[in-house]
């Protein structure tokens, strides 16, 4: 399994696979427009990765400055959005295939590590509850703490509407190395 950044350079041969997997992963709803997805996953400021099994890719996580995304609820009201100190993780999705085998774990464990690497101090996100129990549970395990629940925000008939809103800390790095 290989892990790497996905940028301007790269985008094109990974595309088609991350839209069928996101479209496979994600109701309606919390769907991205590719577009958004290109634009996320080309931005130098961003931390966005793409695991592959040869050339089949196999998950992605998606991340860029909290400023990006002040329209989106949640972030709008992040106390650190205008600080360029939030990395807002956008998207994580595996393969169905390739889910139960750590792929999520390895993919945010990385954008953490680079998030830091980049000068970040924290990753922000949001968790749809219940319908994305999965990603919460790994997220909380790997430090995030709810910053607060927003109501009513799919609006899409399933239940329930509500998302989770997280900071995770990231370690200062030490200055003397």
């Amino acid at each position: 399994m290989d892990i790497e950044r996905l940028n301007k350079h790269n985008w094109a041969r990974y595309r088609n696979q991350i839209l069928v997997i996101e479209k496979n992963a994600y109701e309606a709803a919390r769907r991205d427009e590719p577009r958004t997805l290109e634009r996320i996953a080309c931005n130098p400021a961003g931390v966005s990765l793409v695991a592959t099994e040869g050339d089949q890719v196999t998950g992605f996580c998606l991340g860029g400055p909290l400023e990006d995304f002040a329209h989106v609820h949640g972030p709008n009201t992040d106390p650190t959005l205008s600080s360029r100190t939030t990395l807002y993780s956008a998207d994580t999705c595996v393969a169905s295939q390739w889910q139960g085998r750590g792929l999520g774990r390895q993919l945010k464990l990385a954008q953490l590590v680079q998030a830091a690497g980049a000068g970040y101090r924290i990753v922000s996100g949001r968790n749809r509850a219940g319908l994305a129990h999965a990603m919460w549970v790994l997220n909380r395990s790997l430090g995030a703490r709810a910053l607060h629940l927003i109501e009513n925000d799919y609006a899409d008939g399933l239940e329930p509407d509500l998302c989770i809103y997280y900071h995770i800390t990231l370690p200062v790095p030490d200055e003397g190395q």
